[in-house]
């Protein structure tokens, strides 16, 4: 019984070795990389050969590539994949991320299309309003933006970016006081988030305290600083 059950298991093994899939294991290699907090440059790396032996274009190996190509700041590398990603199979998360991508990278308005898409396609996923949120008020589409912070605001309230949000809509409205109030909150809870420290800080210069403003400002750099390696904590768009 013991013996069938070796030449059983030796047959299986055999099997999956016939089957292996090269470019499947730089991904997981890939994967198993960013476990051990290996640097990024070794991850990407195994993304690059995944995609080099891959014997047909996979959505996911390219849209892993993008996010190693934003964190190490090549954002057009990042954008071409991402929509390399889209091209191969239209999904709204990747849609949402590419958004992300265009609007960190200052172009909010051209990011709208995205996000649009990706709600449209996924109007129940709560967080790809956030997004829009703030591309809306960049833009000066103020009253949209409110509508999308108080949609995400029925959703995920207990998220502190959703307050930042709202109070990015808020301020776009010329509501100041009540901005500063949800960006207070977005700081009790998490007060890492250097980019709120930043919009409070603009808060509060328009409410006239020229002295807070200036205080929350040194803040935002010294979270900045401290925090050099967290995205979600320098970027809303993150």
């Amino acid at each position: 019984m013991d013996r069938r059950r070796t030449l059983a298991a030796a047959l299986v093994f055999g099997l999956l070795a016939c089957g292996r899939d090269p470019a499947q294991d730089e991904y997981f290699a890939a994967l198993e990389a960013a476990d051990r907090g290996a640097p990024l440059e070794e991850q990407l790396a195994h993304v690059e050969r995944a995609i080099a032996i891959a014997p047909e274009p996979r959505a996911a190996y390219f849209q892993m590539r993008a996010g190693y190509r934003t964190s190490l700041g090549d954002l057009a590398g990042a954008e071409a994949d991402y929509g390399r990603a889209i091209e191969l199979s239209e999904q709204p998360y990747l849609r949402f991320q590419r958004a992300n991508l265009i609007a960190h990278g200052g172009e909010p308005e051209r990011a709208l299309a995205d996000y649009d898409r990706a709600i449209a396609a996924q109007p129940e996923n709560a967080q790809f309003y956030r997004g829009r949120a703030l591309a809306r008020a960049a833009v000066g589409r103020a009253a949209e933006a409110l509508a999308d912070a108080e949609h995400l605001m029925g959703e995920l309230p207990q998220q502190a970016e959703t307050w930042h949000a709202r109070g990015v809509a808020r301020l776009a409205l010329g509501q100041a006081r009540l901005a500063l109030a949800d960006f207070d909150h977005t700081i009790g809870a998490q007060p890492e988030l250097a980019f709120a420290w930043s919009s409070r800080a603009e808060a509060r210069e328009r409410l006239g305290d020229v002295q807070g403003a200036a205080a929350d400002r040194a803040q935002a750099e010294k979270m900045a600083e401290e925090k050099a390696g967290c995205g979600y904590c320098l970027h809303p768009w993150h």
